[in-house]
């Protein structure tokens, strides 16, 4: 038993500085033990939690401390004085990390080694069955988290007592620990995991192995989600139907959303499928929304989309004048622009003493060959993204007859002003350039 611990801590490359994750119960004693003989030369730093949850907590808390002493270990411990009502697990769940957290800058380490061992997984891995939720989470507990490493994963409750006999270790009992109406993982722990060793001693490893073999699947399907995730906003529509759901979740997370329902996934699921909606949102939080536009996908901030561009006023194109509008510089000429700058052509049918440059209204109409198109349903026929809508803008006579519309970076003529090259009588340029600010 004391050579499987101390192979099992032997996979590891330890950092000169180490912060222990010490309850006083016999796990984390164990632990202590094993690392201090482990590397005798490392400093090791006793992390210890006094929950006052027990009349027994300040007896744990000194007897933990005389143990660092006993080890030549730095002895660190906070108090949990503002005890909540509810939710006192997961509270003090965050209150244990968040000190750990502190102390690997304290003491500028990056390891934090919690003595977590294989009965701990399979109560994990079964509480998350029961629970429900993500296949990811049946993963159970990794051996390395960030900056937490868990030796012990791999190694049975009964291993550790059998070396802390071994060794004639002394350690302190959490009676607490054998309510089983405490918590539900007592419970587990007490009647259902001994339950499952009746009908096969090995069932604490083969849950873990399970969970094993689930992580490396849910690698594998990350390792391909990712790739996906590369292209998936500009166009999703090529991700196969199978790795779509993954993907567009990893895309939402690495956007900053973490908390997704599957509620919500499920919605943004329907959303994509629905053919008869090219462009659609929803919304993932207060001010998060998820926005479909044709083959392009957004995760945008919802108050910043509702004020994307300024709102700009018509101006008068005065003949071979340079004007401002927007973050173009633009001229009406009568004569052919030089090739350094954008342009296209249209004629007139009289001459006029100029033309207005505007952004598109609702009621606007391009007249085609064979009749005339609101530019909205023209828009919808470009698959315009919804920052494209807003920057269209039109090219009018005085009585506001379109010319012409800038459709991204092109503008499409109006069937009445269409031009040819060759013309001579009334042939006009509007030549354009990105002004830089």
């Amino acid at each position: 038993m004391i050579e499987k611990i101390q192979q099992q801590l032997n996979k590891y490359q330890w950092d000169a500085t180490l912060v222990v994750a010490v309850s006083g119960g016999v796990d984390s004693v164990v632990l202590l033990h094993a690392l201090r003989q482990h590397l005798p030369k490392a400093k090791l730093i006793v992390a210890h939690v006094n929950y006052h949850l027990r009349e027994e907590s300040d007896g744990d808390a000194a007897f933990v401390q005389a143990l660092a002493k006993k080890y030549e270990a730095t002895f660190e411990s906070i108090d949990w004085l503002d005890i909540p009502e509810k939710a006192i697990e997961s509270q003090a769940r965050t209150l244990r990390y968040n000190f750990f957290k502190q102390l690997t800058r304290k003491y500028q380490t990056q390891t934090v080694v919690v003595a977590h061992h294989g009965d701990d997984q399979a109560e994990t891995v079964l509480l998350k069955l029961i629970r429900g939720g993500k296949l990811s989470q049946l993963t159970g507990m990794h051996v390395y988290n960030q900056q937490v490493v868990r030796p012990f994963l791999s190694i049975t409750k009964q291993e550790i007592i059998s070396y802390a006999q071994q060794y004639q270790l002394s350690w302190r009992e959490d009676f607490t620990n054998s309510d089983t109406s405490y918590t539900p993982r007592n419970y587990l722990r007490h009647e259902i995991l001994p339950a499952f060793k009746k009908i096969n001693p090995e069932a604490v490893a083969h849950i873990n192995d399970f969970a094993q073999q689930l992580q490396r699947q849910n690698d594998l399907i990350a390792e391909q989600t990712k790739i996906y995730v590369q292209t998936i906003s500009h166009d999703w529509t090529k991700i196969p139907e199978r790795w779509l759901e993954p993907a567009i979740v990893d895309f939402i997370q690495q956007q900053g959303v973490y908390r997704l329902k599957q509620a919500q996934i499920m919605q943004i699921m329907q959303l994509l499928k629905n053919q008869q909606k090219p462009v659609g949102r929803l919304q993932l939080s207060k001010n998060i929304e998820f926005v479909k536009e044709y083959q392009q996908l957004y995760v945008k901030n919802a108050t910043e989309m509702t004020i994307t561009s300024q709102v700009l006023s018509p101006i008068m194109l005065k003949l071979n004048q340079w004007q401002i509008f927007a973050n173009y510089a633009v001229k009406w000429t009568d004569s052919k622009p030089d090739n350094d700058v954008a342009s296209f052509s249209f004629k007139l049918a009289k001459p006029v003493p100029h033309l207005y440059l505007r952004p598109v209204a609702t009621s606007d109409k391009l007249a085609l060959i064979d009749g005339h198109k609101k530019l909205r349903r023209l828009a919808i026929d470009e698959k315009l993204s919804i920052a494209e809508r807003q920057d269209m803008m039109v090219l009018t006579t005085t009585d506001d007859i379109i010319v012409a519309v800038k459709i991204r970076d092109h503008w499409r003529v109006s069937a009445e002003f269409t031009s040819k090259q060759d013309a001579k009588l009334n042939l006009n340029w509007l030549a354009w350039r990105i002004e830089e600010k």
